[in-house]
């Protein structure tokens, strides 16, 4: 179940010697019912309801904010929607009219306003701001939200884009590398009206890093902060970054930047891997060149760890690598550069849990170049989606693709886009077991996914890719679920 940050349901249960009392709290969405039987009756009811509130956090500028610092003359593109109807599967949102909002943190007004499903709220963004997607009412359905920014030459040449996603309280994310000029900045936003602490670790080759940098960061309320994560360790071959919130919840981003010397190297971002599992599915790959595969062990144990490419036909093994040791608290980058060029699922199976992502690079030998992160993604159970507007400065369209992947068995999805006036476009796609398939997007200003039967397990992702002077810029976003339902539970008073 999707539960927006507003629509957390909390409930607590107060005993009270031979009163038998119930006492329910709530927040916004979600209702508790109370009743009382006299019987031996310890039944607890619920049902689903569509939420009326949801809210997505975006990292807004990420090369900003950072003490100590120069703050880079970048902006970003943020654009949000709610899905159209026709994709709800069986969801009927409330008759309430609703809208959808973007609004800096820490204050100010409100960015930009839809009304409608499918419409486009967007706007730029230039300052030290993360942004708030808030969706409401009849909206509030189906929210999903992006960033992206583009700067076709110079020391910033790269593409880079971000999906907005739900604030939590315990992260992965993988990005970076220990070469000189390359820097890694994480971004927190906190959503909420409190101010929150977080807890940075960062693990290597060689494991976990001892240090008391990155402890005990203050997250204000409806605000944002930035931290290099140099300041913890600055060579670090293979970083791996663990975030613990405590006090409430944040959203995480981390921005990659290389600057080579003289020559750009690239920028992308990279947002939090699926949760630790011993089963991991990085969608939306494409290799073409240079590519690594990265795997961290969040545990003490050993893991052993086999990974196989999930393509058109069927699984692959990799070229070299496919099955790998990593000592407790390890991460291991394992060479992808083999692969034929394709777009591709990357499966990464171990005995303990793991967390695992995906750098794929673009760029001739000594030239300018870029790279995409392409985190695991969580397997799809409703409804993904991702507005899909070009961002700012962007001399022609972005070449876009969907990757999907199914593993276990098939999956047959619906990919709805929305194209120019709002025409909408439904495309029925079978993923085979343990396959990948791609659909074209170009010319889409958004794209909304909902698996419509078979068993498979289903992960997907949009690579944008532009060609300019010096060659091609590229990134991908990972596909989310968006908030659907909320629960109303009912509980019964228990008498002995």
């Amino acid at each position: 179940m999707n539960v927006s940050v507003s629509g957390i349901v909390r409930t607590v249960l107060v005993a009270a010697a031979g009163a038998g009392l119930v006492v329910a709290a709530t927040q916004s969405q979600g209702a508790i019912a109370l009743g009382s039987r006299t019987a031996d009756d310890s039944r607890v009811s619920g049902s689903t309801d569509p939420v009326r509130g949801s809210t997505v956090v975006c990292p807004g500028p990420e090369l900003k904010g950072v003490p100590g610092v120069d703050d880079l003359p970048l902006g970003v593109r943020v654009a949000a929607a709610a899905a159209p109807a026709s994709v709800l599967s069986g969801v009927a949102p409330v008759s309430t009219p609703g809208s959808v909002v973007l609004t800096a943190v820490p204050g100010g007004p409100a960015k930009d306003t839809a009304t409608t499903r499918g419409d486009l709220a967007a706007a730029d963004v230039g300052g030290r701001s993360g942004v708030l997607a808030e969706a409401s009412q009849a909206l509030a359905p189906g929210l999903a939200a992006a960033q992206s920014w583009l700067v076709a030459s110079g020391d910033q040449r790269a593409l880079a884009s971000s999906p907005c996603t739900q604030a939590g309280s315990d992260f992965w994310v993988l990005a970076g590398g220990g070469a000189p000029g390359r820097q890694e900045r994480l971004v927190l936003t906190n959503p909420g009206g409190n101010a929150v602490t977080v807890d940075l670790t960062l693990h290597g080759p060689d494991g976990e890093l001892a240090s008391p940098q990155g402890k005990g960061i203050v997250v204000p309320a409806r605000g944002r902060t930035s931290f290099l994560v140099d300041s913890i360790a600055g060579d670090v071959a293979s970083p791996a970054l663990h975030v613990v919130a405590e006090g409430g919840v944040v959203s995480a981003a981390v921005n990659d930047s290389w600057l080579d010397g003289t020559r750009p190297a690239g920028s992308d971002d990279a947002v939090p891997t699926a949760p630790p599992s011993r089963d991991q599915v990085i969608p939306a790959v494409q290799v073409a060149g240079p590519a690594v595969l990265r795997v961290a062990v969040p545990g003490d144990s050993e893991a052993v760890v086999q990974a196989r490419v999930l393509t058109a036909t069927g699984p692959r093994a990799l070229p070299a690598g496919g099955v790998t040791r990593l000592d407790g608290g390890q991460v291991r980058d394992i060479d992808l550069s083999k692969l034929p060029f394709g777009t591709v699922g990357i499966q990464v199976r171990a005995d303990v849990p793991v967390v695992a992502a995906v750098m794929v690079s673009r760029g001739a030998p000594g030239a300018p170049s870029d790279f995409a992160w392409s985190s695991s993604t969580p397997a799809l159970t409703g409804v993904a989606g991702l507005p899909l507007m070009d961002p700012a400065g962007s001399p022609k369209p972005l070449a876009r693709g969907l990757g999907l992947s199914a593993t276990g068995d098939t999956a047959v999805v619906d990919v709805v886009t929305l194209g120019a006036g709002g025409a909408e476009k439904t495309q029925r796609v079978t993923v085979a077991r343990d396959s990948s398939s791609t659909v074209n997007l170009t010319g889409a200003s958004s794209v909304w996914v909902r698996q419509v039967s078979g068993k498979g397990l289903l992960h997907g992702g949009v690579i944008s890719a532009i060609s300019v002077a010096d060659g091609t810029l590229i990134t991908s976003t990972p596909l989310l679920d968006t908030a659907l339902r909320t629960t109303s539970v009912s509980l019964r008073e228990v008498r002995h």
